[in-house]
């Protein structure tokens, strides 16, 4: 009796320990991670995105609710008690919380595709390997060290695919039960959840197999798709309350979002949004996804995880980066890693460090080169206060900055943009708008960043509008330009 127990707890206590050593390898991956970003993060906006997502975590007020992604602004909330001010950012940072999500999420990403590569039965040593060439590559390391919700997307469904993957399938309907709930999550992170659900249908075969359970058979997995497909619908409706839509389906704004923003086809698109954000993983990727070495089921998922996304991008046209591509990426580092995992050790590890090393080269590249365009944030501060006046008011349209009052509290910055709605009547916008600024400028010089005039992107509408204003301007007060390749500031004062 005394044997067998011995016996019992020394089969147990192995798997214990390798899942404690588990942990502490994907620790050591997410506090790597984690300096690497921290160490690098940008001096400049992204999108005007980011100046939202800025303006929102360090203005009091929060954000407004038609934003599409309503998972942002809680998580923000919940970091902000968590994590201590100067951990990541300078303490007197006012954008430390915006900054710090980022890292934070994206360095969880990173350990969570550790995680799932372990589940998925490949090696520890590969493993690592494939989850350290994921976190430098250049859309991860890039969303890591800028202001956007990429991260959070990446860190909800790396967490998500290992809990799938987790789960006792041995009991399909409890485990069902378990997962369901995810898909509401990925739903308020991100409204590209709906490219999930197929995937994920093979994801819960894969962890069936690696339970040693059998595939579930078409009726089964059907319904596991309609209790994951219901989740997905409730997190929709849940999106649509946070927004302020009522508790009713609709996707009227998502449809004109797409519709405002959708571009023509051309070859460029492939490139930005797909050959330079994943680097490495291209090539590699598609000789790890024809391989006989990588089991079939892993192969058909990095498949059907990543082509529907690839492909509506790139008939979208909005390349974001590599941006929308970084939620399903752990199926990358778990691809690779099997695949590094099925060659010799004497040519995987070279091969392996390689990766790594060409991978972070070409992503700090990348970062480095954006930052080095200029548009840094606290030199746009210290020349707007240079030349602020008595009344301290600034007058902008530039969605591509967070509002100047955020380091200058008696300050205030009116971002006559946010004025404009799409569809609007220009007319009318400036029978608002020129009032407005009259009486501003009566009180004093006032200062209006033009930086606008440096993007390529905006949309007809506000082009129209700012050339408007412009003219206006120009007319009615005394304008002194102060040029400067980031920032271009007009001086504006009434006529004496």
């Amino acid at each position: 009796m005394i044997v067998s127990t011995h016996h019992d707890i020394g089969g147990i206590g192995k798997p214990v320990r390798r899942a404690f050593a588990d942990v502490g390898v994907a620790m050591l991956l997410a506090f790597a991670a984690g300096a690497l970003y921290r160490a690098t993060l940008l001096h400049r906006i992204y999108g005007n995105d980011g100046a939202m997502l800025a303006d929102w975590t360090a203005l009091p007020g929060g954000g407004y609710p038609q934003y599409h992604n309503v998972l942002y602004q809680p998580a923000a909330k919940l970091l902000e008690l968590l994590l201590p001010r100067g951990l990541i950012t300078a303490p007197d940072d006012p954008l430390w919380i915006a900054k710090s999500l980022g890292v934070v999420c994206a360095a969880i990403g990173v350990a969570f595709s550790y995680g799932c590569c372990r589940r998925l039965g490949i090696r520890a040593w590969p493993s690592v390997a494939g989850s350290a060439v994921l976190a430098v590559t250049p859309t991860i390391w890039f969303f890591a060290a800028a202001i956007e919700v990429h991260m959070q997307h990446f860190a909800v469904v790396s967490i998500g695919a290992f809990v799938t993957l987790s789960v006792p399938w041995r009991r399909a309907v409890l485990a069902t039960v378990l997962t369901a709930p995810l898909f509401v999550v990925f739903a308020l992170s991100h409204q590209s959840a709906l490219t999930l659900g197929p995937a994920w249908l093979l994801l819960a075969q894969l962890a069936r197999r690696r339970q040693g359970v059998a595939a579930l058979r078409i009726a089964p997995l059907f319904f596991v798709g309609c209790a994951w497909f219901a989740s997905l619908v409730l997190g929709h409706l849940l999106v649509q309350w946070c927004r302020d839509r009522g508790f009713a389906f609709g996707a009227g704004d998502l449809a004109h979002t797409v519709s405002q923003w959708r571009r023509p086809f051309c070859a460029q698109v492939i490139v930005d949004a797909v050959l330079l954000p994943l680097g490495v993983f291209v090539p590699i990727g598609l000789v790890a996804i024809v391989s006989r070495a990588v089991p079939g089921l892993l192969r058909g998922l990095a498949a059907v995880m990543m082509l529907p996304l690839i492909s509506s991008i790139v008939w979208w046209g909005v390349t974001e980066r590599g941006g929308y591509l970084t939620g399903s990426s752990f199926v990358l580092a778990a691809l690779v890693a099997a695949w590094i995992a099925a060659l010799r050790p004497r040519v995987a590890v070279p091969l392996a460090l390689g990766l790594i090393l060409l991978q972070g080269t070409f992503a700090c590249w990348q970062l480095r080169a954006f930052d080095a365009e200029g548009f840094d944030l606290e030199v746009r501060v210290a020349r707007i206060t240079e030349q602020l006046g008595p009344n301290r008011i600034v007058l902008s349209c530039n969605d591509n900055a967070p509002k100047l009052d955020i380091w200058l509290p008696d300050a205030r910055e009116e971002n006559l943009l946010k004025r404009l709605s799409p569809g609007a009547d220009l007319d009318a916008w400036c029978a608002i708008v020129q009032p407005m600024i009259a009486t501003v400028v009566a009180q004093g010089r006032v200062v209006f960043d033009v930086s606008f005039d440096l993007r390529s992107d905006l949309p007809t509408i506000a082009r129209e509008a700012m050339d408007r204003l412009q003219t206006y301007l120009r007319e009615t007060f005394v304008v002194t330009v102060l040029e400067d390749p980031s920032w271009p500031l007009w001086i504006v004062e009434p006529r004496r």
